[in-house]
């Protein structure tokens, strides 16, 4: 796949610039994937937002559009300066360890599951660790990210709509009701919601979805769900 143009590179930075107010500078680590590059230069989706990454000499070189990446820096705005960078290849056990049996999944089932979910057609499958990550196209034309144990359990999910599309917390929170939010919720399928915390764009909730499972919610500012990541639940004695 070839880099981005200049030209493109510096639409997405001025995209970043506009769409998350400025930061102070502060050490951070971010997990996700590469979805622009050009030269050393790298922009990560982190899920939430995109961070434009300027690694240390040529180290970025080896990653490519569609990798996953972990970034160790220092985070100033929209742009972390990349003390390390790593990639699933840099993980303990990669390389040289013989590979384990890998079962392949049931792709019948795993696209039953996201047409009930209404995510659309699967259009990719990866494996990232124990886990299948699945890209759908839902009817909105958004890509959603699925997440799948080895067994078929739908772990998380995320529907990727731009930053720009979701209010931020500066321009909605004071005409915000939360019993409003609570409602939406209900609306959606969630019980027993309880407010984590607020972000720049998007409010956490924890609630108990259709399947009785406890989850974390992403809502945005309109009281619509666009990410759900199930708990772990403690294990049987």
């Amino acid at each position: 796949m070839q880099p981005t143009s200049l030209k493109a590179l510096a639409a997405a930075i001025c995209t970043l610039a506009l769409s998350t107010p400025l930061a102070a500078q502060e050490e951070v680590r971010i997990n996700g994937e590469v979805v622009e590059r050009f030269n050393d230069l790298l922009v990560v989706d982190e899920g939430d937002r995109r961070l434009l990454v300027r690694p240390q000499g040529d180290s970025g070189e080896r990653f490519q559009i569609g990798d996953d990446i972990m970034v160790e820096g220092r985070l100033e705005g929209d742009t972390v300066t990349a003390a390390s960078l790593r990639g699933s290849a840099d993980e303990p056990g990669s390389g040289e360890q013989p590979q384990r049996r890998v079962l392949a999944p049931n792709v019948e089932n795993l696209q039953r599951q996201l047409e009930t979910q209404g995510f659309g057609e699967m259009v990719e499958l990866k494996r990232r660790d124990d886990v299948y990550r699945i890209t759908s196209v839902n009817e909105e034309g958004y890509d959603v990210h699925s997440f799948f144990s080895p067994d078929g359990e739908l772990l998380e999910w995320h529907i990727k709509r731009p930053g720009h599309d979701r209010p931020h917390r500066d321009e909605s929170l004071s005409n915000l009701e939360q019993s409003d939010v609570e409602n939406a919720l209900s609306d959606q399928g969630y019980r027993n919601a309880a407010l984590v915390d607020f972000k720049g764009r998007h409010m956490e909730w924890m609630a108990q979805n259709d399947a009785e499972e406890q989850v974390i919610l992403h809502v945005d500012y309109r009281g619509d769900v666009y990410r759900e990541k199930r708990l772990p639940a403690w294990p049987a004695e």
